[in-house]
């Protein structure tokens, strides 16, 4: 039986479904039907990568945002998905996310030299990942881009041993 292992790059996942489908709500969303959808396998590991959210007491965006965050985290949990969290980074009034990209590499060469998965499914299009997608690619490695309709990223595509492409039907498929 294959090993799979899907890692959702959480906050590209947020943008190409907002770009697909405006009214999916996340917190109701079922990443594992969407998992088995794309893998064709019941048992698969899921990870779930993104900047986490602190409350700051003094304001209200972050509050609102914090509670959405900590309602999407109870939520991957009862799908039985590991959350991996990076950081949000201040600067100015803008936050920036930090540390997922990171997590995500981590993830992928650990897999791949620890031989946790055979066929490893990313969903994210950031090619600062593309480096460990190669070194798992030579350790016998399979990995899968999965990328949105109209927003393929060309680097992934190329350097991935195979591409798969979200549609609207398909996330709505997977709204609860």
């Amino acid at each position: 039986m294959k090993k799979i292992l899907v890692i959702f790059d959480g906050s590209n996942f947020y943008h190409g479904v907002k770009r697909l489908s405006k009214n999916t709500h996340l917190t109701n969303f079922n990443y594992r039907k969407l998992s088995q959808k794309i893998t064709g396998f019941e048992d698969v590991q899921i990870e779930y990568c993104v900047g986490e959210i602190k409350q700051n007491r003094q304001s209200p965006k972050t509050k609102r945002l914090y509670a959405g965050q900590q309602a999407l985290f109870y939520h991957l949990e009862q799908q039985k998905i590991k959350i991996q969290k990076g950081y949000m980074l201040r600067d100015g009034s803008t936050y920036h996310e930090k540390g997922v990209d990171v997590r995500i590499t981590i993830d992928i060469l650990h897999g791949a030299l620890k031989n946790t998965y055979d066929i490893c499914y990313i969903i994210s299009s950031d090619t600062d990942i593309i480096p460990a997608i190669l070194d798992a690619k030579t350790e016998g490695k399979q990995v899968v881009y999965t990328g949105f309709k109209g927003f393929v990223s060309r680097a992934m595509k190329a350097n991935c041993s195979r591409t798969i492409i979200l549609d609207e039907k398909m996330i709505k498929e997977c709204s609860n």
